[in-house]
């Protein structure tokens, strides 16, 4: 079964069922990029990409 949501809506979501920050990432990460969850609105056909997501987190820790 595949839903559509805003990024937005599945965020909100999934935070009610996450204990921690790092589940609720992980978990929206899945839904998209398994297609169980399709984005509509500002992010449609999206998808995310991690090794991406970890550079910046890292270069962002080394500025502050």
């Amino acid at each position: 079964m595949r839903t559509e949501s805003t990024l937005l809506e599945l965020v909100v979501s999934v935070s009610e069922h996450s204990r921690t920050e790092a589940e609720l990432i992980a978990t929206v990460v899945h839904l998209v990029n398994s297609g169980v969850v399709r984005l509509c609105g500002n992010f449609a056909g999206a998808r995310f990409d991690l090794g991406a997501l970890g550079r910046e987190c890292a270069t962002a820790a080394r500025v502050a």
